[in-house]
């Protein structure tokens, strides 16, 4: 750890990348600290924050949701129009659908649109939230219109900012920006949380010891878990593959490398559109009168209930599937495969080809949709089987432990290549 530490501040143009990122972090944490003028969140604690799909934005937030902050939307309107404008691509708006095909240039074309449709739905959500914690916990100081058009316009501007700070860490800094600026809101809460939990266990009296002897054992699961979120983010399934050389006289076949296939290939979004899906009617009949249907919404769509928590396992279970497909387009891997003149062994090109990554995809997405599954009912089965975590205010596994490792673990892997990629041109100049 240490030889990596000192790698990283050793190469000049990998330090200003590090140090660049750390300093806009640092202003993303700044604004997330500044409750928006003319909001008194006095009356809003943080568990208000933390439920429903409330609870999902602050996560994505990194918890400047239950601040009211300048970053109270974070950058989760950017993430649901990306995922909007992938889903429109799959053949079903034909203008997307050609943009997807032509590379960098319709990647640019996307880029635009997903920011034009981020600013309206930061818009709707702005409102929304504004309208539904304002009516729930008498947030605004002044209620007329336009106080909300004042605070929704600063949600929209502040959720403008964040994506522009994170494209900045993504262009000129280390890692993906988005991805960070969840991280470092995660992160940021760790500490407090730790400390909040080792409060909520142990109790100062005769049993003290005891308790001291639960929040360790607490916190070695949780490490464990951590442990085992790493094995199964880092876990791919590699198919080999050659490639057709010719020479003036002879045609030969060389093996030049594989075509890695992760195990969760969809990361944690099939955990936040499952939480989501079901979060959002519970959402809505909390602003309604109680009555036989409310409750009854309330208990089904509950996932800590017997069968909230079945639709949760079979949602995140299906939306595993149906992302890991999205991303890996067997047909286009094998078109470009018999472009380039290469092949699975064993497998003809064309149909063949498709079908068999299709194989392997839906085999190792089992593997990855039960990894998933666990890691997401842990937080729920734990404090029914361990009662002493149950006011723990730190949750065992859940999404923010897969959002947290896998971008500790992919910004790693970028620095890591980016040592090596120094090392070899430094050679090569000798």
């Amino acid at each position: 750890m240490l030889t990596f530490l000192k790698n990283v501040f050793k190469k000049g143009e990998l330090r200003r990348k590090v140090v660049f990122t750390l300093g806009i972090l640092f202003v993303y944490r700044l604004g997330s600290a500044v409750t928006i003028p003319g909001v008194n969140i006095g009356s809003l604690s943080s568990s208000d924050a933390n439920s429903g799909i409330f609870g999902i934005m602050n996560l994505l937030g990194g918890g400047t949701l239950e601040r009211f902050s300048l970053f109270a939307l974070g950058v989760s309107p950017y993430i649901t129009s990306s995922i909007i404008i992938e889903l429109l691509s799959m053949d079903v708006i034909p203008a997307l659908t050609r943009w997807r095909k032509e590379g960098n240039t319709g990647k640019k074309k996307k880029d635009r649109v997903t920011r034009i449709l981020t600013l309206f739905l930061s818009a709707l959500q702005g409102g929304v939230l504004t309208y539904a914690f304002d009516s729930g916990y008498n947030i605004l100081t002044n209620t007329s219109i336009w106080s909300y058009i004042y605070v929704v316009l600063i949600m929209m501007a502040g959720s403008m900012f964040a994506i522009w700070l994170g494209d900045q860490i993504t262009n000129k800094g280390i890692g993906n920006g988005v991805s960070l600026l969840i991280f470092t809101g995660i992160v940021s809460n760790l500490p407090n949380s730790f400390i909040t939990t080792f409060n909520n266990i142990v109790k100062f009296d005769s049993g003290m010891w005891l308790d001291i002897a639960w929040y360790v054992l607490f916190v070695i699961v949780y490490l464990s878990i951590v442990i085992f979120v790493v094995f199964t983010e880092g876990a791919i399934r590699k198919i080999p593959i050659v490639y057709a050389t010719s020479t003036n006289t002879t045609m030969r076949t060389k093996e030049q490398t594989h075509m890695p296939i992760k195990i969760n290939s969809s990361g944690v979004i099939p955990v936040i559109f499952a939480s989501s899906v079901l979060a959002a009617p519970r959402t809505i009949v909390s602003f309604m009168k109680a009555s036989t249907v409310t409750k009854w919404i309330n208990t089904i769509f509950n996932y800590q209930e017997p069968i909230g928590f079945c639709l949760y396992i079979v949602m995140i279970i299906g939306f595993t599937f149906f992302y890991s497909n999205l991303q890996i387009d067997a047909e286009k891997i094998s078109d470009d495969l018999k472009k380039n003149g290469g092949s699975i062994p064993g497998v003809r090109t064309g149909v063949d080809t498709k079908n068999y990554i299709k194989t392997v995809l839906n085999r190792v997405t089992v593997a990855g949709s039960l990894s998933l599954c666990i890691i997401a009912a842990i937080p729920i089965i734990t404090p029914v089987l361990w009662t002493q975590t149950e006011n723990a205010s730190l949750s065992l596994g859940g999404t923010g432990l897969i959002i947290v490792t896998g971008v500790a673990l992919e910004t790693v892997k970028q620095i890591k290549t980016h040592i090596t990629r120094k090392e070899y041109h430094g050679y090569i100049r000798k």
